[in-house]
């Protein structure tokens, strides 16, 4: 078996708060004392439920007290994304989540720019995707977009839209429809908590060009078979469904069923430092454990991943390259 650091990777489902380093956090707080989120014990993060997590991911998002804290939370992941193969990433940030302590727009400035400092150091190209929070409402939304159509092109590759997945899918379907008439693509959260009747409502309201999770969509055949039938492809996150309680084990996890039905499906991390520092070799790894894959089978879902990304042909045949590559490398 080949050693899964070195594939050629690309991340499509991570949050950049999420991903900040727990000795990152701990510095930020211990230097200006600040409370220590709940959940982030001696061992690293510990959560009793969903709504704990979101939570203390809140918590973690009030740590970031200065726009230096973007910037350098920029560098950092782009190390991170290198030391676990990831050449090229599309990551989640939520604007709404700062505005209150920083504005709208700077802190998405800071991030860009630790970005480009951080793809200086290692090569990792990382774009983002706006997160409209449904549970702050449509003023928060409307900004978020304002946000994204700002960097269209400059960083910004795609709105998404996160929060809570049992209500108000509608009134935010015209942001999308923006967003996608100004040349954004349209990456929303659906079907990770709510069922299948939420990937349904994602997909007439959204119009997705790819689904964050959409797990609960594997209860429903005929959704399934539209999947597959659309190539809309889902950024699918196992290790984190299970800290998160989603799924009690990999063995229950649909990830494999799906793949099997001819459904797109890609591996991602989510926030790798608060599931256990599982970052992307962490979680192909997992995937190989539990489902038996192939070194063929898992360079087959590199190349999903890289073929379902927004970035531009070059970028999209370096990875695909890097990718046979290390098939024909000796195991």
């Amino acid at each position: 078996m080949r050693d899964l650091t070195s594939l050629p990777k690309a991340e499509l489902h991570i949050h950049l708060e999420g991903a900040m380093r727990v000795a990152t956090v701990r510095e930020l707080v211990q230097d200006r004392g600040l409370p220590l989120p709940p959940g982030l014990t001696a061992e690293g993060w510990r959560f009793a439920d969903f709504l704990d997590f979101i939570d203390n991911y809140m918590a973690l998002c009030a740590v970031m007290t200065d726009l230096e804290d973007f910037r350098r939370l920029g560098v950092e992941v782009c190390h991170d994304l290198a030391a676990t193969g990831v050449r090229y990433a599309e990551a989640v940030f939520s604007p709404a989540n700062h505005a209150g302590r920083h504005g709208w727009f700077e802190p998405i400035e800071a991030l860009l720019d630790g970005l480009t400092r951080g793809a200086g150091e290692t090569g990792v190209q990382v774009r983002l995707a706006p997160d409209i929070v449904r549970d702050l409402g449509m003023d928060a939304a409307e900004h978020t977009l304002e946000v994204a159509l700002k960097y269209a092109g400059n960083g910004v590759v795609a709105l998404g839209c996160a929060g809570s997945e049992r209500a108000g899918i509608e009134p935010f379907a015209p942001l999308f429809h923006r967003a996608k008439d100004a040349g954004l693509r349209s990456v929303p959260h659906a079907g990770e908590w709510a069922g299948p009747e939420n990937v349904w409502d994602t997909l007439a309201n959204y119009l997705p060009d790819r689904i964050g999770h959409g797990v609960r969509a594997a209860e429903d055949p005929r959704l399934v078979e539209t999947l597959a039938e659309s190539g809309i492809a889902l950024e699918q996150c196992p290790t984190s469904n299970l800290a998160t309680g989603v799924y009690p084990s990999l063995g229950g996890h649909p990830f494999d069923a799906l793949r099997q039905a001819g459904v797109v499906v890609t591996l991602n991390s989510d926030d790798p430092p608060m599931f256990g520092d599982l970052w992307l070799t962490g979680v192909y790894e997992a995937a190989r454990a539990e489902w038996g894959y192939s070194d063929q089978d898992l360079a087959s879902i590199a190349r999903a991943a890289a073929d379902a990304s927004f970035a531009d042909a070059d970028t999209k045949r370096g990875l695909t390259d890097g990718i046979d590559a290390w098939l024909a490398a000796d195991a």
